[in-house]
Order: C-alpha cells, then sequence, then structure tokens
C-alpha cells in the first residue's frame, strides 16, 4: 500500500490486496462489505456502482503476453469519492504505476493532476490506461503488416501461423475492451453528480478515445481477414493447380498401365507377340498414344 495525499486529498494505491489492507480501508473509508468482497478474489468483468458516497470502478487493462502471443486483462479496482482515490490491482500496470510515481515524486504534479478534485485524478488515470492502448494497436498493425508481405512472397503455410497469432492476440484485445464501453457511458452519467461540470468534457474525451482505439482495431481486424482470404485462395489455388497435373498424369498414365496390362494376360493369342521386334512395336504404340492424349490436353488448353 502507497500513500500520496495533497490538497485535502488522498491517492492509495494497492497492489496484491490482503485482508489487512481490506480491513485497512473498512476503517478509514467506511466502504460497503459488497465492495470490499469483491476486491478479493478478482473478478472478471468491468463494473460501476455508485454508493452514494463515492463511486466503485472495475476498470482491465490490456497486457499484452508475449510467451502466448495475446492480450490478456489486468485488473484495475478504482474507488473514487470526494477526497480520496484507491486504485488497487493484482499485477503491475504500467501507466499507473508511471503515473502514481511520478505524483509521488513531484508533488506539484500531484497539485496539478488533483486541481479540480479527484474527478481530474480519475479521468488522468482512466486516460493513461487508454492511451497505453495505442502502442499495442501498432504493434498488431506491424503483425500485419508483416503478414502481408509474407503472402505476397508465397509463404503461405508460413502465414497460417502468422494469422492464426495476431488473431488470438485481438481477439483477447476486444474481449477486454467491448464491455469497457457501457462503463465509460455511465461513468459520464455518474461524473455530473460527484464532480464539476467543468470536468464534463474530459469523461466525454475518455469516450471518444475508447471509440478511436475500437475503431483502430477493428480495422486491423479486418484487414487481417481480408488477408486471410486473400491466402486461403492462393493456397487453394495452388492445391487446385497440383490437383489438375496429377489428375491428368493419372489419366495419361492409365490408357498405357491397360494396353500392359493386356499384352501381359497369359494367353494362347496375342497380337504382334512373337513378332521381331514386338517389344519395341508395343513400347512405341504406348508412347504414340501419351504423345496423342499430351496434344489433345494441349488444343483443349487443359494445361
Amino acid at each position: 500500500m502507497q500513500i500520496i495525499k495533497s490538497n485535502n486529498l488522498t491517492w492509495i494505491d494497492i497492489k496484491g490486496p490482503t485482508q489487512t489492507d481490506l480491513e485497512h480501508l473498512k476503517n478509514s473509508f467506511d466502504l460497503h462489505p459488497l465492495v470490499l468482497k469483491e476486491i478479493l478474489p478478482q473478478i472478471d468483468y468491468p463494473k460501476i456502482e455508485n454508493y452514494g458516497e463515492y463511486l466503485f470502478i472495475v476498470f482491465f487493462y490490456p497486457f499484452f503476453d508475449r510467451e502466448t502471443s495475446s492480450t490478456i486483462p489486468f485488473e484495475l479496482d478504482i474507488i473514487v469519492g470526494k477526497n480520496f482515490l484507491i486504485t488497487n490491482h493484482y499485477r503491475d500496470i504500467v501507466p499507473l504505476s508511471a503515473l502514481f510515481h511520478e505524483c509521488n515524486l513531484y508533488p506539484e504534479k500531484m497539485e496539478k493532476f488533483s486541481d479540480e478534485g479527484t474527478g481530474e485524478l480519475l479521468y488522468r488515470t482512466i486516460n493513461e490506461i487508454l492511451q497505453a492502448c495505442f502502442p499495442k494497436i501498432s504493434h498488431i498493425k506491424q503483425n500485419v503488416d508483416a503478414i502481408e508481405k509474407i503472402i505476397f512472397n508465397k509463404e503461405n503455410k508460413k502465414a497460417i501461423d502468422k494469422i492464426a497469432d495476431v488473431k488470438r492476440d485481438i481477439i483477447g484485445f476486444e474481449r477486454i475492451l467491448e464491455p469497457q464501453k457501457l462503463v465509460l457511458q455511465n461513468l459520464i452519467k455518474e461524473c455530473q453528480l460527484y464532480f464539476p461540470k467543468k470536468l464534463l468534457p474530459y469523461f466525454h474525451n475518455l469516450l471518444n478515445l475508447y471509440e478511436q482505439v475500437k475503431s483502430l482495431l477493428e480495422t486491423n481486424e479486418k484487414t487481417l481477414l481480408s488477408l486471410e482470404s486473400t491466402n486461403q485462395s492462393l493456397i487453394d489455388t495452388k492445391t487446385n493447380e497440383i490437383m489438375k497435373i496429377l489428375t491428368l498424369f493419372s489419366v495419361i498414365v492409365f490408357p498405357l498401365t491397360l494396353l500392359a496390362a493386356l499384352f501381359g494376360m497369359n494367353t494362347k493369342i496375342l497380337p504382334l507377340v512373337g513378332m521381331p521386334y514386338d517389344f519395341w512395336i508395343v513400347i512405341g504404340i504406348m508412347l504414340f498414344g501419351a504423345f496423342a492424349m499430351v496434344v489433345g490436353f494441349k488444343i483443349k488448353k487443359w494445361f
């Protein structure tokens, strides 16, 4: 638990809360038992609830896990009242930590970021998390661009695995992002009751920022789906060409195999058998037949 105090405002940041931390919060801020119950254990969905004297917000930070090449959610619980802000999380959230340490190291920053009360500090906290999404979007775009180069370099099998990895990343990102729109919309309504009216445009800006992130993510998703369709078309075309060649080869070889089988029959009467050069005559017939079929296929433009 780390605490910053400034202008009659207190910011408490907790990483990995314990029962002792919950008891401290209960005694210091008279938090409702339902709020304390939802801080431990972690929950899986964003929410915003009005408890009269304060708001309880659950927000999620999208974290890219390099080991699994996917985006996973880091929970951030925010309790904001008239003169206090409590942030609780279970893992390091880089933009939150950066903001907290900046305020802790430079008191003038804390005064600047909270001169309009806890509402401004709440805005800056959520704004930092949404702003941190843009580098992740850029990373996805770079992967999509790399996939495009792989596809048009005819490395179609390699592209399949790359597409699957990026799709997994986008799916994880969307799963985190989509439910949080309702939280931001409700936050705009609630902020009118808790914070100065001049802060209302800032919370509208959070919703606009969210829509921008979502739009960029959807653009990359559509591009990836188009590339996947293109890659599959190229694979299908290549497969069809191979099947066509194999089919033509089978059609050419089958009559020759049939002819060889006929002359291999153990019967008393076989044409050409016993004649001088009978072997070469049969071979000549087979080669002529194969040549005639190839010419016929060429005329029909089958290959």
